[in-house]
């Protein structure tokens, strides 16, 4: 600790990092290692601290990213959609993984891959929306397939989702509880256990690997895989100050958008690997675990190739979102090429050097963001 807070002291640029995750977490060790690459990258005159849970939380994220009260934080962009509409409509267009005809189990890393390329270098309305927030994007990241995470409750069956009240992550999540009868309930992660617990919700739709990070299996009972699918894609994992980016060189600049690459790599593969691993552990707690039936797979598929076709159109005319259509199309190529990008990926090294050389490494430092 003494060797760590001295080369602190004797760095250059020393910024904070705030993020609403527990330290011991997906998102956690995925700071831990942006801060290594940073002082790495940058021969220790960049340093970066992180705040888990402490000095933002999630709802904070934004506004004390905007005014300074953190130079960093990780910032889910669908919380504050007035804010970031292109960015969210990015995001609801995540049931294009439902679609992939031979699913290999790592359109999570493409998805990714496809989110960063698109928002930085495909996006000028996505980087606008950041600027109007004095903010800087420098770094993505996607979770594994979205599961049905339920206490004293069992689905299986399509009519079995009706009346349920259902933990929602976004807009998308909240059209696909009522197409089915359900009610979409909008809850930070941070507050899944307890609505679980208290019965304020019967499920959560949420990625697997949030049972470790939050301890759901203390209340959960039953989990039924790979309903509703889709994915949370709506992260801005580093967002920096635009004022303290704007002070700093380019070479610290360019140290960032590296630690970026590590962030964003880290996040996605931290989650990708710990998808399974999740699962099990919450049988070792007591939790069924089940397949849906075929008639509520065939039905998941279907809302989202219904979603899809309407959600273009709802951005547009409701999101000022007017080149929707245009992006569905041209994102749509992107993530294909990333699906076979990322097929002979088997560490998070290959990934994160996938991710600097497809996009943050085009990125200029001098002149990105600003």
């Amino acid at each position: 600790m003494a060797v760590s807070l001295a080369l602190q002291a004797e760095a250059k640029e020393q910024l904070n990092y705030a993020y609403g995750y527990p330290a011991n977490s997906n998102i956690g060790l995925a700071v831990d290692a942006y801060i290594s690459g940073i002082e790495e990258r940058s021969n220790g005159e960049v340093a970066v601290t992180g705040y888990p849970m402490t000095l933002l939380t999630l709802s904070e994220s934004s506004a004390g990213v905007r005014d300074g009260l953190a130079d960093i934080g990780y910032v889910l962009t669908a919380y504050f959609a007035a804010e970031y509409p292109t960015n969210l409509y990015l995001h609801e267009l995540n049931l294009l993984v439902n679609l992939v005809e031979k699913p290999t189990g790592k359109e999570p890393l493409a998805f990714t891959g496809a989110m960063v390329e698109y928002t930085t270098l495909k996006c000028h309305e996505c980087l606008d929306e950041f600027r109007s927030q004095n903010q800087v994007y420098t770094a993505g990241g996607v979770t594994p397939t979205y599961s049905l995470l339920c206490k004293d409750t069992k689905i299986t069956k399509v009519n079995e989702l009706k009346g349920k009240r259902l933990r929602a992550a976004s807009a998308g999540f909240v059209r696909f509880a009522e197409h089915f009868g359900a009610q979409g309930v909008s809850l930070p992660v941070n507050e899944v256990y307890e609505a679980l617990d208290q019965g304020i919700i019967d499920c959560a739709m949420l990625n697997a690997p949030e049972i470790t990070n939050y301890s759901l299996d203390e209340v959960l009972t039953d989990i039924t895989i790979g309903v509703p699918g889709g994915l949370y894609a709506a992260t801005a994992g580093a967002n920096i100050n635009l004022d303290r980016w704007k002070s700093m060189d380019d070479g610290s600049r360019e140290a960032l958008l590296w630690g970026g690459s590590v962030i964003t790599a880290a996040t996605t593969w931290n989650y990708y690997k710990d998808d399974a691993v999740a699962i099990e552990k919450a049988k070792d707690g007591g939790a069924s675990v089940h397949q849906p039936e075929p008639e509520l797979i065939a039905a998941t598929r279907e809302f989202g190739r219904k979603d899809l076709e309407g959600v273009a159109t709802l951005f547009a005319e409701t999101y000022n979102v007017p080149r929707a259509q245009e992006i569905v199309e041209e994102f749509t190529v992107i993530l294909a090429k990333w699906m076979d990008l990322v097929a002979g990926v088997e560490d998070v090294d290959a990934l994160q050097e996938l991710y600097w050389d497809e996009v943050f490494s085009k990125l200029d430092p001098a002149t990105y963001g600003q």
